[in-house]
């Protein structure tokens, strides 16, 4: 049955080779016409491939003084991370930001006075802007464009505004992080200054170290005792006596300066942390390949195009003649 179908076909072709070959020469030209850049625009495609790192601040990946855990500034991030990097790269941030710096409402064609005109900026952007997840667990960024050069930039640009969405995110909760260590840390020095000088206070009052002070003088005074000086042992017990009355109040006093002062070695180290994050920032993202000027468009292409032309023309003719010849017969037999 194949066989005798195929021969049918090829006779019915043969017995009207000359329009169908007509046809076919005059739809592939018209392929060939309506497929170049006068009437379809070409696309041009670039991309990066980026991975995220594991660290996202800059006094775990600078300052790291903590043995147990080992933070390398240069480690790819797992998949959690790469779930983060799409979303930012994904977000509509990042978005209006492009939109805005490439004024792609006008590059797009879209008419700004048209009713819809947001919901076809973000369709054709996201037609034009993907952002995909490949099988080594980095991020693809693939842009196609009319100009070469415009889906270069984007790309790069999307690339580098990862990092910059992050800093600006991270930025304001480090600023004001260290804005509550710098005024804890502030308010601890200033606290350990009074009591110093509440120290001071004693310290003219004669009492430096009071359990040494009054260790010495108990040793004096039993050495007057034992001597049977009445009168050098009264001497030192009225000292005794006098360093007795603010002995008690420099120790609570020195006592409180200590635990101040080992909450203040505490702190400097989360101060340091956190002046670093404020004031410093650090790559989110290992860059894989960077996009480039493309000299060749990835649409349309036309080779394609002309060959489904030509033989869906084929398979319209051999219908259409088919339907002919099946028509003619009928009412050839009708006739008989």
């Amino acid at each position: 049955m194949t066989d005798m179908n195929s021969k049918y076909i090829v006779k019915l072709l043969l017995k009207n080779k000359l329009n169908v070959l007509i046809i076919l020469v005059l739809a592939v030209l018209l392929a060939i016409v309506f497929s170049s850049k006068t009437f379809i625009k070409p696309l041009y495609k670039s991309s990066v491939v980026l991975y995220p790192t594991t660290t996202y601040s800059a006094s775990k990946a600078i300052m790291n003084t903590n043995n147990l855990i080992y933070v390398d500034p240069l480690e790819i991030g797992d998949e959690s991370q790469t779930d983060h990097m799409m979303q930012i790269l994904n977000s509509g941030i990042i978005r209006d930001k492009i939109i805005e710096k490439y004024d792609l409402m006008n590059h797009y064609g879209i008419d700004s006075d048209c009713e819809y005109k947001q919901s076809k900026l973000i369709k054709a952007y996201e037609n034009k802007i993907r952002i995909r997840r490949t099988e080594y667990n980095s991020v693809k960024i693939i842009v196609f464009d009319t100009d070469p050069e415009i889906a270069s930039n984007i790309a790069n640009d999307l690339a580098a505004m990862f990092d910059e969405t992050m800093n600006e995110m991270q930025q304001e909760i480090s600023e004001k992080a260290f804005e509550i260590v710098e005024r804890e840390y502030k308010n601890t020095l200033n606290e350990i200054s009074a009591l110093e000088d509440s120290l001071n206070y004693f310290r003219e009052k004669g009492v430096y170290n009071y359990d040494i002070q009054i260790n010495t003088l108990s040793q004096q005074l039993a050495t007057e005792l034992a001597k049977g000086n009445d009168k050098g042992a009264k001497n030192i017990e009225n000292q005794i006596n006098k360093l007795s009355q603010n002995g008690q109040k420099f120790n609570e006093i020195n006592n409180d300066i200590q635990i101040k002062k080992d909450y203040l070695a505490l702190l400097k180290s989360k101060y340091d942390d956190a002046r670093l994050n404020a004031t410093e920032t650090i790559p989110h993202k290992l860059v894989i390949t960077n996009a480039y000027i493309s000299d060749k468009p990835v649409y349309p292409i036309r080779w394609v195009i002309v060959t489904v032309t030509f033989f869906a023309t084929l398979i319209v003719i051999i219908m259409v003649l088919a339907a002919f010849e099946y028509s003619e017969n009928k009412n050839n037999k009708q006739d008989e």
